[in-house]
């Protein structure tokens, strides 16, 4: 179940729990509400929920975006401890 933006963020280490951005998806464009951009992430992480509040931070924290309405999912661990994370942002692209 993906984590909402805004919920409860850890502080975010300097290491930045070695995130980085795999790829751009696009946009998604809905029939209805707002055009959503789309990109995958990985990072270290214990658990999927764990993955997915680190995600939220790790952005809320390093890039200007405005979060509001966001989701984060884990989809699978890339490797034990590494975990894939998809960020949806709604907004006006």
């Amino acid at each position: 179940m993906p984590t909402a933006y805004p919920t409860r963020l850890p502080s975010v280490p300097a290491d930045r729990w070695g995130a980085e951005k795999l790829a751009d998806l696009g946009i998604e464009r809905p029939d209805e509400g707002r055009p959503v951009a789309v990109a995958d992430f990985v990072l270290d992480a214990d658990s999927t929920e764990q993955a997915e509040q680190r995600l939220l931070a790790y952005i809320d924290n390093d890039y200007e975006d405005d979060l509001r309405g966001a989701t984060a999912t884990a989809a699978e661990e890339s490797a034990p401890g590494r975990w894939r994370v998809t960020l949806r942002v709604p907004g006006e692209f």
